[in-house]
């Protein structure tokens, strides 16, 4: 959760230069556009990038000062040395203001570069529990000291570079095995280590069940679904789906994951938080990539919602008893248009009764006949449930789907993310 100090940060800049990292093909062109470009966009004197050495673990320093040409992998730091060490081992971001009076500080990087830190800012580039090197900061500009609001820039910065960082070596890996069906696999697997795989208990969310899957297809798509509590007692819930395949879809699907987390901050409801992100996404979108939603808000007690509609396919209700139906549908897709407008719904789910979210991977699902499974082979899937857990949900409709489709082969990824409201069923 955000503080309110850091809520109207703006992620243009970072927006941007994600883009041009997610067009760099090569680690060395990567590495330097990150050292050059990043540096002054937080107003620091100098910008480090350490990668572990294969076999040694020793940390490669790779580093920009100034107006200095970046000198690429010239120093190295012995493993769980440092600061840098320290980010590493400890999976987080360290902001010291005197490294004088750090005993961690690896004072012998000063002595052969000549370099002299007085204060500095190290965030780990984490690839799911994978650290994958380290960025730091040295002595920031026209301020004593890092900020608290660095520390947040430099965080979500640092898993765009992660990304980066592991996009472009799955590519080099693929390339030497001749292999590009194996850089798609490595970028999809990325992708899985941003979604979230443990769901609330009921000490955590006593009045609501939440499930949610992605299966993926062969290709990298831009299938987004995640949850996390905004505050107190309520928590967000976002699906989406980016137009197009490959590694540039997954690409705009973690950025616009990373500003949806950066906006939701206590105070805004779901077209606010849809409306900034949109901003974002539509300032600097030279790819023309856009990305349907459903974002909304659910208190964790009473099983009230409030969702925003961003073209994205209707949710189905599931009461515990009756027939399955689907909620209006409504609003724009994020990432086109800086004015875009979007639908809200505002529901009560009573107890057993569901809210199933998911994409058009779902209802566009093909057999070898090229019949779609359809809005109505959904709505009956959903029949009979009465007693189904949030789970058991998602698995039956996977199943059907994996039924209906058999020996296809399947064009996109599916996603489910099913809520059901706790609590005695009345007779």
């Amino acid at each position: 959760m955000m503080k309110s100090s850091e809520q109207e940060l703006d992620y243009g800049p970072l927006f941007r230069l994600a883009g041009e990292m997610g067009r760099e093909a090569d680690l060395s062109g990567l590495l330097l556009m990150i050292l050059e470009k990043s540096r002054p966009w937080i107003q620091a004197e100098a910008c480090s990038i350490f990668l572990p050495e294969d076999g040694s673990g020793e940390l490669v320093i790779h580093s920009a000062q100034g107006d200095s040409v970046p000198q690429l992998g010239t120093l190295r730091v012995p493993k769980g040395k440092g600061i840098v060490g320290s980010a590493m081992e400890e999976r987080k971001v360290i902001r010291v203001d005197d490294v004088s009076k750090d005993s961690r500080f690896y004072a012998k990087a000063d002595e052969k570069t000549g370099w002299n830190t007085k204060a500095l800012l190290a965030a780990p580039l984490l690839d799911g529990a994978e650290c994958v090197g380290v960025i730091e900061f040295l002595n920031p500009i026209v301020r004593a000291a890092f900020t608290a609001r660095d520390e947040t820039m430099v965080e979500y910065f640092a898993g765009l570079v992660a990304a980066a960082l592991v996009r472009i070596r799955a590519h080099d890996a693929a390339l030497e095995r001749a292999a590009v069906q194996r850089d798609l696999d490595l970028a999809r697997e990325l992708q899985g280590g941003l979604l979230p795989k443990v769901f609330p208990t009921q000490a955590e969310a006593p009045g609501i069940e939440l499930f949610a899957r992605l299966e993926p297809a062969k290709e990298v798509s831009g299938d987004l679904y995640d949850f996390f509590p905004i505050e107190a007692g309520k928590m967000c819930f976002v699906v989406g789906d980016v137009s197009g395949k490959g590694i540039a879809a997954g690409i705009f699907m973690a950025v616009t994951r990373t500003l949806i987390r950066a906006t939701a901050v206590p105070g805004r409801g779901p077209v606010e938080i849809m409306n900034r992100v949109n901003a974002q996404l539509a300032k600097e979108n030279q790819a023309s990539l856009f990305v349907t939603m459903i974002l909304g808000l659910v208190d964790t007690t009473t099983g009230g919602m409030v969702y925003g509609q961003g073209g994205h396919n209707p949710p189905i209700r599931v009461p515990a008893k009756g027939k399955p139906v689907y909620e209006p549908p409504g609003g724009m897709p994020l990432g086109v248009f800086e004015d875009a407008k979007f639908g809200e719904r505002e529901l009560q789910l009573a107890p057993g009764e569901s809210l199933v979210v998911y994409t058009d991977g779902v209802t566009e699902a093909m057999n070898e006949a090229k019949d779609l499974f359809g809005e109505d082979r959904l709505e009956q899937a959903m029949s009979g449930v009465a007693g189904f857990s949030s789970e058991k949900i998602a698995e039956r409709v996977i199943e059907k789907v994996e039924g209906f489709v058999l020996e296809a082969e399947r064009s996109d990824d599916i996603t489910l993310l099913v809520i059901q409201r706790r609590g005695v069923i009345e007779s």
